[in-house]
């Protein structure tokens, strides 16, 4: 649902970069904000006289999404924009959603099984997404129901917040990773449902790269 704000957050945003900052930078900026989720998570979770780190997650994950906006703001301010950046930038997003929330696995306490399911999911609603763009009437699909990127950084954050103030809620953590779980599934369905929607009606030819 935040997508519908994304034109408000970009404006909100584009003075952070001022007129200094590029799109690779703003990537490598992302990524290091990738690595500080990471391991504010672990670390938080892991040591008790590391939980403080807990209430910077939500604001790391906040940094990220205004990094991934800029690096794409900026590389069609700059005219810079390329192939290779879009698949490095559609490969990111996935990646680093993996690696931000998958660090959870090693974490005592933390159910397993909730949290592998909620991956899948995420890289399910991200792949419907970029695979919009291959069929008639295609565009890569940002539609949500509580379940894209943006909205699982405030799922995420909001269970490092949960956790920061009530670290007895840990057994807990599973069923919360399945209630975010399911709108990340109905944000997976909405992405198909525009797909097809968009493809009504228009011309369809299957192939591959050597041939139909």
């Amino acid at each position: 649902m935040l997508y519908l704000q994304k034109g408000n957050f970009q404006k909100l945003v584009r003075w952070i970069g001022g007129s200094w900052m590029t799109a690779n930078q703003a990537t490598a900026l992302g990524i290091a904000c990738i690595f500080l989720v990471s391991a504010s998570f672990y670390l938080g979770l892991t040591f008790a006289s590391c939980r403080w780190l807990l209430a910077l997650t939500p604001v790391f994950l906040v940094l990220r999404m205004i990094m991934n906006t800029l690096d794409g703001m900026l590389a069609r301010e700059y005219q810079t924009g390329s192939v290779a950046g879009e698949l490095f930038n559609e490969g990111l997003d996935i990646v680093g959603d993996t690696v931000c929330y998958g660090v959870l696995l090693f974490v005592p306490g933390i159910p397993q099984l909730p949290l592998i399911l909620f991956l899948l999911l995420t890289w399910m609603a991200e792949y419907f997404g970029v695979l919009g763009k291959g069929f008639p009437g295609g565009v890569r699909r940002h539609e949500t129901f509580f379940g894209g990127k943006p909205d699982r950084a405030i799922w995420m954050g909001l269970m490092a917040l949960l956790l920061f103030f009530f670290p007895g809620l840990t057994p807990y953590t599973g069923a919360y990773l399945l209630l975010a779980s399911c709108f990340v599934f109905l944000t997976s369905v909405v992405r198909i449902r525009k797909i097809l929607q968009a493809a009504a009606g228009k011309e369809y030819q299957s192939y591959t790269w050597i041939g139909r």
